[in-house]
């Protein structure tokens, strides 16, 4: 495998506030390699925003993060601010959660795709930056994209600004680039063609990809890679496919039978996963998913480290009894044979 493109280590977010400390994220380690696509999921609450900001360096100054985030060999906690803003939008974009907001309402779509490309390349002119806005609108599947460039935000549709996001996003063709949430308040017709979208820039692009998600079901076809996230924690991280028909995590098991099912031959319910989300200032002590976890036992009073699961570290998942849960799979398929 190629050299990580980023490299996170021991990576934790701290803000403090009148009630406490709120301990946002929790020693989380990763890697993303080029061309790569990796899903982070998990609930509202879970860390993974505030990941993705403190990686671009958009947290507000309250925030004390600690750890190391290298990007192709520079140290980006390091970076002075202006050298960061010259990364932030040209070689690291973030679409981010909400495109309704997410545009400036009093300039047009074309003016900020244009201030975009501009800011990062002042040597292009203003004629040849709106010939590449209009082609970056074309290829995320807005018809008439020239003159759509002239229309203001509040005459795109939802799934349309999504849309103009993500082309921002990639006009300048980043080598890392990060969705958050992308298709938030987005119907699931919509959801689905934004997916395709972001697919099909990114192949564009040739850019590595996080996409930062609640939804495990939208990661599927998408991503190589999935880890999930759980009270500002990692809690299991391995191949997309590992993750979905092999998990060694109570808590990803929750998540992936909480999601209905299309092809399903029979009628079931979904499970919900009981309980709320930790609190971030006063947590459980143990494991932070030991009040909603029906295998806890006593030994969850003390915290799990991250357990490797194969040679290659490659399935890794937070939990005391992660072996013991793929024996549990073992003997229950015997039984049904």
């Amino acid at each position: 495998m190629s050299s990580p493109l980023l490299s996170v280590r021991d990576l934790s977010v701290a803000f403090h506030t009148d009630d406490g400390v709120v301990n946002a994220v929790n020693d989380i380690s990763f890697e993303v390699h080029p061309g790569e696509t990796l899903a982070v999921v998990g609930e509202s609450g879970s860390g993974k925003s505030v990941s993705a900001m403190a990686l671009m360096r958009l947290l507000p100054s309250s925030a004390r993060i600690q750890g190391t985030i290298e990007f192709d060999g520079r140290d980006l906690l390091g970076l002075s601010p202006r050298d960061m803003r010259r990364l932030q939008g040209n070689e690291i974009a973030m679409i981010f959660q909400d495109p309704m907001t997410a545009l400036n309402p009093v300039f047009t779509v074309g003016n900020q795709l244009v201030e975009a490309i501009r800011i990062h390349n002042p040597k292009v002119s203003k004629r040849a930056a709106r010939e590449r806005a209009a082609s970056m609108l074309a290829l995320v599947g807005i018809p008439d994209a020239d003159e759509r460039l002239d229309n203001y935000p509040h005459e795109f549709s939802g799934g349309m600004r999504q849309r103009a996001m993500i082309a921002m996003g990639i006009s300048n063709e980043p080598k890392l680039l990060i969705a958050d949430e992308p298709t938030t308040a987005l119907d699931v017709t919509i959801q689905a063609q934004v997916i395709e979208v972001i697919k099909r820039a990114q192949e564009a692009t040739g850019a590595a990809m996080i996409l930062i998600t609640h939804d495990l079901g939208l990661v599927a076809g998408v991503a190589e890679r999935v880890q999930v996230m759980y009270g500002g924690r990692l809690f299991e991280t391995g191949p997309t496919e590992t993750i979905y028909y092999r998990s060694r995590n109570p808590y990803t098991r929750g998540l992936i039978s909480s999601i209905p099912s299309a092809t399903a031959r029979t009628e079931r319910r979904l499970a919900p996963i009981p309980g709320a989300p930790p609190s971030a200032i006063n947590p459980p002590k143990g494991c932070v998913f030991r009040p909603r976890c029906q295998h806890a036992t006593d030994e969850c009073f003390t915290e799990p480290g991250l357990r490797r699961l194969d040679e290659a570290a490659l399935h890794q998942s937070r939990c005391h009894y992660a072996e013991q849960l793929g024996e549990m799979d073992t003997a229950a398929s015997g039984s049904r044979t």
